[in-house]
């Protein structure tokens, strides 16, 4: 068939938004400021801004599929689009290709936009002011031909659309209200500026851009069949690059699924991941297809035969979401966020493999479980240095995923860590030569994501489950100050050797949050000296432990500490990652003599006498 041009102005647009609704195949409104910023620009010069399509929709199509409604004040901490309730419509317009476009005419119109400022923590008020959309009607056009913006068209708080003698900041819904030269006539009159060229140009070329031209270019497509709506828009979005693949995956997924809305489900359990399982993580919706895939024994790969009728996902959706929430909660347990997490894939492999065993919440506390949960959790760790999901990650997925059926297949029911790394060993090896070894704690240093990881594996006796740690400085950070050190004698060379490697790997420990703050900024040589509630048996096996080297640990011989700890570290690596140690380099071993029980574990007896340390 042929489609007819068709075409009318922004005012009618806007006008008649009510009738405007997102099919469930789109993806959600992605465009920053600067970008609908620059779109009413193209509006103003004159521009083309592209031909959208829209479908005809009419019962039963209308009332048999998910429709959205568009975002008018648009905020970033919550920017999903709300459903539409269309029962009581006989027909509407879907969107198939522009709401992007569309919402931010929208946006820019008739509502606001929200969005964090840059240097300021989320939980600053001040951090998300509200912005309208304005036009500086004094602003001189500059020429075209240097590649700037020809208007001033500017988000602003309504606080700071201030006038002055170089601006009127004219607030854009305004422009709505004027619908006929005269009503424009009459504003202009009413200002201060009437004969102002400048101002009465780009006046009216606001007015000519909303009202007069018929900017919005649209083909109709009036077929009711979903099959073929869904072809199109396949299509469209596949000549190009507008729409990830799991953009088009999720809307086959919300078109085929019978029992549950796709789109609403997944979106929900991301913004559950993320907030609501005890550490702040950033997932995506591709993270929660990947894993449905996964665990749906089937091609991983995000193609669109893997989401169709045939892949029953639909069927998996319950156990596979329950399967995502023990497993980011388990993650939060041993102390990842989304700082830490370096791998997500990882997670995959684990959700699939609680998915596969049908766990449920208990397994987060069951003690018979602990060493299963620890297994898991050196495994993720080891995963994410040695870089096994840096490349083919379908097929790494894959090879997982069948290392871990076989072995439950097997009865063997304990994360199968070893038949893993087994099965990776010509796809993706965990590879860790002591060059590389060395290389990464040479320079792995505070606040880098390898940090948590290369620590939780040194330290295997913290109790993940039972309280957060925090990475802390063995010698304080206060202590690296250069005129305090000038004063102590020491050399330019030795100075500038302790301030290049205070936030070093050999500078570091995981301590739990409250002995973190106990601590602060007491000297490393103090905070290690035995007294009345913390005799020397507990600070030499946490000296021990923590593979604090038998040296003088003044700051003034921080050089030989950070040296001879960075080696213990070293060979404690290679043990740990699974490198082949010569019996005499090896690390001396804490003496088991000197092992505490569970019960008596050092850091819960640091934790404990915590308020007799000042």
């Amino acid at each position: 068939m042929s489609y007819e041009s068709r075409s009318m102005t922004v005012f009618e647009l806007v006008t008649h938004i009510g009738d405007y609704y997102l099919p469930a195949i789109q993806r959600e409104f992605v465009w920053p400021s600067a970008r609908i910023e620059s779109l009413f620009d193209s509006l103003l010069r004159g521009y083309p801004i592209g031909t959208l399509l829209l479908w005809d929709v009419q019962p039963p199509a209308i009332f048999d599929f998910p429709f959205y409604e568009l975002i008018r004040d648009f905020d970033i901490r919550k920017a999903h689009n709300i459903k539409a309730n269309l029962n009581a419509r006989t027909n509407c317009f879907g969107i198939l290709d522009g709401q992007q476009r569309i919402t931010s005419l929208y946006i820019g119109l008739c509502g606001s936009y929200t969005e964090k400022l840059p240097r300021l923590w989320v939980t600053n008020p001040d951090a998300y002011p509200l912005k309208k959309l304005y036009m500086n009607l004094l602003y001189v056009p500059k020429p075209e031909d240097d590649g700037a913006a020809l208007f001033q068209v500017k988000f602003l708080p309504p606080s700071k659309a201030k006038n002055t003698d170089q601006s009127f900041w004219f607030l854009l819904t305004d422009i709505l209200k004027y619908k006929t030269r005269n009503e424009l006539r009459d504003f202009r009159r009413s200002t201060p500026y009437k004969g102002n060229d400048v101002f009465e140009n780009n006046l009216d070329a606001l007015w000519t851009a909303i009202h007069e031209v018929k900017h919005v270019h649209y083909f109709l497509e009036p077929s009711q069949e979903l099959e073929r709506v869904l072809k199109i828009f396949h299509r469209l979005n596949t000549g190009g690059t507008p729409l990830e693949h799991s953009d088009l995956l999720l809307s086959l997924a919300t078109a085929t699924w019978k029992r549950h809305d796709a789109r609403e489900q997944i979106y929900h359990l991301v913004d559950y991941l993320n907030k609501y399982c005890g550490s702040t993580f950033y997932f995506s919706k591709n993270f929660i297809l990947k894993t449905l895939l996964v665990c749906s024994e089937k091609d991983v790969r995000f193609r669109a035969e893997n989401v169709s009728h045939k892949i029953p996902l639909e069927d998996i959706w319950l156990d596979v979401k329950k399967s995502l929430e023990i497993t980011i909660k388990l993650l939060a347990q041993f102390g990842v966020n989304f700082q830490t997490l370096t791998a997500p894939n990882a997670a995959v492999c684990i959700a699939y493999y609680i998915f596969k065993r049908k766990l449920g919440e208990s397994y987060l506390t069951d003690k018979s479980k602990e060493k299963d949960r620890d297994q898991i959790r050196i495994w993720l760790l080891k995963s994410q240095l040695a870089r096994i999901f840096g490349g083919q990650t379908d097929r790494v997925l894959t090879i997982i995923r069948g290392a871990i059926k076989t072995s439950l297949e097997q009865g063997i029911l304990d994360y199968p860590a070893d038949a893993i790394e087994k099965a990776l060993q010509i796809a993706r090896p965990f590879s860790f030569s002591a060059e590389y070894i060395q290389s990464l704690v040479a320079n792995t240093r505070y606040g880098q994501a390898d940090t948590f990881s290369i620590l939780g594996l040194l330290f295997p006796y913290l109790k993940f489950t039972q309280q957060q740690y925090s990475i802390d400085h063995l010698h304080p950070q206060a202590q690296f100050d250069r005129k305090a050190l000038e004063k102590l004698g020491l050399t330019k060379a030795m100075i500038d050797f302790m301030l290049n490697n205070q936030d070093g790997l050999a500078n570091l420990q995981l301590l739990p949050g409250s002995i973190n703050s106990s601590k602060n900024k007491r000297p490393l040589m103090e905070w290690l000296k035995p007294d009345d509630t913390e005799p020397e048996a507990v600070k030499a096996i946490y000296r021990s432990w923590c593979l604090i080297p038998d040296v003088d640990l003044s700051i003034t011989n921080f050089k030989e500490f950070y040296t001879l700890r960075q080696a213990k570290i070293v060979e404690a690596l290679k043990a740990t990652l699974g490198y082949a140690v010569p019996i005499e380099e090896k690390v001396e071993a804490v003496d088991e003599d000197m092992m505490v029980t569970e019960e008596e574990d050092v850091l819960t007896t640091l934790a404990v006498n915590e308020g007799a340390v000042s």
